[in-house]
This record gives structure tokens, C-alpha cells and sequence, in this order.
């Protein structure tokens, strides 16, 4: 589960919660003795070209710097800045007596009117960093925070992610009345190769029987070679993996992840690094023709394996696994002491022996940023009022936002009455006069829905003990009444939640989820409307829920119902539901819930999804926080589904008129 912590309320020094997971981290592989404290020269680089210009000394920095990756590199970074990065960045170059010491690659993003701080090539970058010369690792990273902290007027949030526990970006304590936020971020798991491990000692038995058997079958099908990109093969070599790659994902029906707007990148990196000597492209031929490629990356003493891909004309002859070992045999013999599969929990990557290593993520907010929060609330409230006089939002969306940017009903009401001037006469009254009609005719509703959202904003339902609190939350609720246990959608009025129901259905049944023959388990099934709507469309229909008063109306609900199930389930995982049965595993807003629990939480939910679903099943996912925070919410859902094995085929898209939540459909798929 997520560590996290907020340093502006927690005690400073060595005890504080801050202070011990900086210090886990570091003990992973701690700065070297003898870290300076001089003062070091910064110079700001505003422009791409000034960093090109650095390339040099910078590619003097990465070799001076023992820990740093292939992804630190100039020829890594480089080229996405040119491909894919912003015009303007905000490079940090810290200089001393010995010249340059360390390097902070940064840039500042504008996502939903806040300004972020990034390390240059997030998003298609495993390990993100800063360089900090030996000795230097301290220094640099209080450099960076104290240059943020002058410049505070320039920006709001710093989201550094993909860091490993040793970055120097966790060496440094957070300036005085920043908030601090550090959780973990993505899984990478990485082989050890034995020290003066030979070829047979390298795989498992087992997996020495596959490899061989795969060996044989190609060996008779033609004469069968590996070749490793120089600077005579790169271009055909990379030809061939973007081939191979695609041919594999379209055999699915998808496109892949080595589109044609990434390509330039990836072919000014693979000429660099191979330049560099730091190239690892294989190719494995038959008969002269490539039929699988392995992308990697050299790193010091191990191999990173980027990207794969294999021709699925040969699948039968397993490829891959043929690629995957002999590069795992090259690595070895160069002297690799590791093969670093990079970000996903691919169910393949453990076969080979590998163990997860973390990567972290730090959110800093500084105090005139938080004090900007403030006031983006009150941006929030004119906004939902805007939104449902510009007809963008029915009044009852435009309601519940309302209320989610609220303090309470009076705010609410005071929002409204303060747009009458800007609303003047015509339409746009006309719909701000419905959103009042909304709030006055359903103010005990609305009183719920506050309520329900006030929970997650002070963290009543935060933490491990999440489940139990929603239960609780949820049974109080379900005693009122059973359309107050579902407020956000019906306000109050059994006639709008039938409404809101039919929406979800609707889209369902335009994915082409449901049908006679086929079985469906809903997370949080509440008081079993989708139960009762959708059983007489499918096969199943499975719900469980935390709250004891939820199932118990939903099986009032669902009586007379034969092919229904509900049960109670934790809230921690989906009990004991078979595996491999259903078609569709949907949650209608009880994500929100889990992500509130903690990482751990979701990440179990999303295995008891894949595992709960037939090959091919889909999981559907409408709403996944509470965070307002969409391109947060999309990252979050993509690493899910690369972990446990899932494509994304629809990311927060918004499909409901009568309900604010974004739609996240994900398919299983088998291999990668």
C-alpha cells in the first residue's frame, strides 16, 4: 500500500514519518561518505537547444555517476526533447570548482489549470532521475528543492515519479510548510544472474526444457541464427522489431505501443546508444528472415529488456521464448550480473526467476500553492454552475459537482445566487434556475451526497481500514433508505436513479458486454440495481458488497432472480468467487473506495478481476477516484492494466448525463 505522508502536519527530525521513509529508501543504497556541503552555481536552461549544447559534459556527468541509467543519458533524453518533449524546459545545471556535478532535467506542464514540475521524459521513461556526481548527492538534491522553493511562484505540484529508492531526489527534506507525499509507484521485476553462472545454470529446469524444445522445433525449420545491432544493422534491425511488434499487437486487433509518432525517438536513441556501445537490439533470424526482436538497453554490470515483439506467422514456434533466453545468454556471457524487465507485472517475466524491485513516487506542494487550492474551490463552484448554464452539464451532473467543490448546501446555494448577474435572461437562466429548482426540491439528498463526499476529502474513509469504514458508511446509509445508500445518482428520487441505472446499462450493451451466454460479477454491488436490470440480459449476474444492509436490499431487490448471486465480501479481495467464469467484471463507483484503501487494495482488486475472468473477459471500470484528478486517474489505470496483464481500450471517457463518472474499459489478454 501506498506510504504516504504530509510533512506540514507531521513533527520534524528524525522521527517524524517523513524523516523514516526517507530513510528506508536510502537504506537501499545510500549516498556514499564524504557528501560535500558547498555551495554549488546553478545555471537555468530555458531552452531545448541549451541542453543539446550540454551534451558533452553532461555524457562526462552519467560516467562519473555510478547508479545512473541508460534513461539518464543525453542520447536518451535528447532525442525526446526533440520528438516528444515541450520547446521549453527548466534544466537545472549545477556546477562547482570540479566543473559540472550535477543535472536536473526538468519542465513544467500545465494539466487542469495547475502548473507541474516533471522530469523530462516521463511517461515512455522506466527510471526517472537527476545526476549528481559522487559526493554530490546531497547537495544536488537540496539545490533542486531550494531553487523550486525561490521560484515558487512558477509552478504548483512537482510530480517525480519512476524514482528508484537510491535517487538523490530523496537525499533532501522538503523546505518548511510543503506538503510531502512519497508512494510507491511501479513494480520492475529484475533476474540476478549468478555470479560466474553458466549456460545451464542460468533457467529453471523447466524452463531449460521449453527453450530447448523451442530451439528444436525452429532448428527444423530452417537454419537459425541471433544477431545484435551495430552500426551497420541498427536501421534494419529496428525495422524489423517495429514489424514485429506491430504484426503481434494487430494479430489482437490493437496498434501497439511503437506507433509512428514514436518512432523518430526510438530510432534517434537506438543510433546513439549504439554509438555508445549501449545498444542491445537482437534480431533472431530463420532462414535469413527475422522472426522476433528484443529491444535492450546496456546498463552498468546488467541488461534492460525495453520492448519485444515476434512475428505471429511463427508463434507456433515460440519466438519469443527463443529470443528472450538467448538474449538472457548474451547478457551473461558480456558479464551481466542482471536483466531488468523494466515496469509491468507481466505474468511472463517471472518464469524467468524475476523479483520485483520498487520504483517511488514524490508529490511536493508548496504552501502558496496549497493556499492556491484554496481558492481553486472557489474556481470549482463557478465552474459547475458554468458548466450547467452553458448546457455542458445537466443540472443534476452539475449538482453533485457542485457539491463535491462545496463546504455544504449554503455554499452550494450561494454559488447559484452569485451566477444570476452572468446568467441574465434567456437559456442560460433558464438552466441556472433548474439547478436551483434541483438543490431546493432534493436538499436532504443533497445532504448525503455532501456527506458521502466529506468523507473522502478528511479521510474517513482513507486507509487500511477502508473497507470497514465504507461498510459502515454504506449500512448507516442503506437504513435511511435504499436511494440515499446511492444519493450521487438519484438525489433522492427512485425515478432519476432508474434513469442513471438504464445509462450504465445502455453502455454496456454498447461495448457488447452482456448476452445470454454470458456471466457477470459486479465490486460493490450496493442495493442490487444492476443485478436486477441486467439479470435478465446475461447468463449470471454475481454482486458482492462490504456493507451487510446493501446485500440485504439487494436481495429483496433480486428476489425471485435464479440466475443472481450476491454475498459479502472483505473489501480486501472477491472472496470466493470462482475463477476463469465471467465474461465481464464491472464496478460502478466503488473504485473510488479501493484507491481510498491504498494501493495495495486496488492492485488486489484488478488480480481477483483477471483472475475472476475467462481469456478475453473485460473489466469495466466506471469511476475510479474521487481525486478529480483525470490524468492521474488514466496514468493509475494503465500501469494497472500493464501489471496484470490487460489492454486499455477505453480510457476516462465520460458517457453519462446524469452522472459524472469516466469510463475505464480494460480486455484480458494472455501474452504482451
Amino acid at each position: 500500500m501506498a506510504a504516504r505522508l504530509c510533512e506540514d502536519t507531521a513533527p520534524r527530525g528524525a522521527g517524524s514519518p517523513a524523516e523514516r521513509l526517507r530513510a528506508a529508501l536510502s537504506a537501499e543504497s545510500p549516498p556514499p561518505g564524504g557528501q560535500v556541503s558547498e555551495r554549488l552555481d546553478v545555471e537555468v536552461l530555458h531552452r531545448r537547444e541549451a541542453l543539446e549544447a550540454l551534451r558533452e559534459p553532461w555524457g562526462a556527468l552519467w560516467e562519473r555517476c555510478p547508479a545512473a541509467t541508460v534513461f539518464q543519458r543525453p542520447e536518451w533524453l535528447i532525442p525526446w526533447c526533440r520528438e516528444l518533449g515541450p520547446e521549453e524546459v527548466l534544466a537545472l545545471a549545477f556546477r562547482s570548482e570540479q566543473g559540472l556535478v550535477g543535472l536536473a532535467p526538468l519542465a513544467i506542464h500545465h494539466d487542469r489549470g495547475e502548473r507541474l514540475v516533471a522530469l523530462l521524459g516521463a511517461g515512455i521513461t522506466d527510471y526517472n532521475d537527476v545526476l549528481a556526481a559522487p559526493g554530490y548527492e546531497r547537495a544536488v538534491a537540496e539545490a533542486v528543492l531550494a531553487y523550486l522553493d525561490e521560484r515558487a511562484d512558477a509552478w504548483d505540484v512537482a510530480d517525480l515519479h519512476d524514482l528508484r529508492g537510491a535517487s538523490p531526489l530523496f537525499a533532501a527534506e522538503a523546505p518548511a510548510g510543503w506538503s510531502d507525499e512519497i508512494e510507491k509507484h511501479e513494480a520492475c521485476p529484475r533476474v540476478t544472474i549468478p555470479e560466474g553462472a553458466g549456460p545451464d545454470e542460468l533457467f529453471s529446469p523447466g524452463m531449460r526444457a521449453r527453450v530447448s524444445r523451442a530451439r528444436k522445433r525452429l532448428a527444423k525449420a530452417g537454419a537459425l541464427r541471433v544477431d545484435v545491432a551495430d552500426a551497420s544493422s541498427v536501421d534494419e534491425l529496428l525495422d524489423a522489431l517495429f514489424a514485429n511488434h506491430r504484426a503481434r499487437w494487430v494479430s489482437r486487433g490493437e496498434g501497439g505501443v511503437l506507433d509512428e509518432a514514436l518512432r523518430p525517438f526510438h530510432r534517434a536513441v537506438a543510433r546513439g546508444l549504439c554509438a555508445r556501445g549501449a545498444l542491445r537490439l537482437f534480431g533472431l533470424r530463420l532462414d535469413g528472415r527475422v522472426i522476433a526482436s528484443l529491444y535492450g538497453l546496456a546498463e552498468r554490470g546488467g541488461m534492460a529488456s525495453y520492448i519485444t515483439g515476434f512475428d505471429p506467422e511463427f508463434a507456433w514456434y515460440s519466438p519469443g521464448l527463443v529470443m528472450l533466453a538467448s538474449a538472457l545468454e548474451h547478457a551473461a556471457a558480456e558479464g551481466a550480473r542482471t536483466v531488468d524487465f523494466l515496469r509491468g507485472r507481466e505474468p511472463y517475466k517471472y518464469e524467468w526467476g524475476a523479483v520485483d524491485r520498487w520504483t517511488y513516487r514524490r508529490r511536493l506542494r508548496h504552501r502558496r500553492a496549497r493556499e492556491a487550492g484554496r481558492e481553486a474551490g472557489q474556481g470549482a463552484l463557478e465552474g459547475a454552475v458554468r458548466a450547467v448554464m452553458a448546457g455542458e452539464a445537466s443540472p443534476e451532473v452539475g449538482l453533485v459537482r457542485l457539491l463535491g467543490a462545496a463546504g455544504g448546501l449554503a455554499d452550494a446555494a450561494r454559488a447559484i445566487e452569485a451566477a444570476r448577474p452572468a446568467a441574465g435572461e434567456g437559456e442560460a437562466a433558464a438552466r441556472l434556475e433548474a439547478l436551483r429548482r434541483c438543490l431546493d426540491e432534493r436538499r436532504a439528498a443533497c445532504a448525503t451526497v455532501a456527506e458521502m463526499l466529506g468523507a473522502h476529502r478528511d479521510a474517513g474513509v482513507a486507509g487500511p481500514d477502508a473497507p470497514a469504514r465504507a461498510a459502515r458508511l454504506f449500512d448507516e446509509l442503506c437504513a435511511r433508505s435504499e436511494e440515499a445508500s446511492v444519493a450521487a445518482y438519484s438525489l433522492g428520487d427512485p425515478a432519476l436513479l432508474e434513469r442513471a441505472t438504464g445509462e450504465v446499462v445502455e453502455l454496456l450493451e454498447r461495448w457488447g458486454a452482456l448476452g445470454k451466454d454470458r456471466a457477470i460479477l459486479q465490486i460493490g454491488c450496493g442495493i442490487g440495481r444492476f443485478e436486477a436490470a441486467l439479470a435478465p440480459r446475461v447468463r449470471e449476474a454475481w454482486g458482492l458488497d462490504v456493507a451487510p444492509r446493501m446485500i440485504e436490499a439487494a436481495r429483496r431487490r433480486c428476489a425471485g432472480l435464479p440466475n443472481v448471486v450476491l454475498a459479502v465480501s472483505s473489501g480486501v479481495d472477491l472472496g470466493d468467487a470462482p475463477s476463469s467464469r465471467f465474461d465481464l467484471v464491472y464496478a460502478v463507483d466503488s473504485f473510488p473506495y479501493l484507491v481510498a484503501a491504498g494501493e495495495a487494495v486496488v492492485d488486489r482488486h484488478v488480480a481477483e478481476a483477471r483472475r475472476g475472468l475467462r481469456p478475453g473477459g473485460e473489466l469495466a471500470i466506471l469511476s475510479y477516484s474521487y481525486r478529480g484528478d483525470l490524468a492521474r486517474d488514466a496514468a493509475d489505470v494503465a500501469r494497472l492494466a500493464a501489471r496484470h496483464g490487460f489492454d486499455v481500450l477505453v480510457s476516462g471517457e465520460r458517457p453519462f448525463s446524469l452522472w459524472d463518472g469516466r469510463a475505464y474499459r480494460l480486455r484480458r489478454i494472455e501474452d504482451r
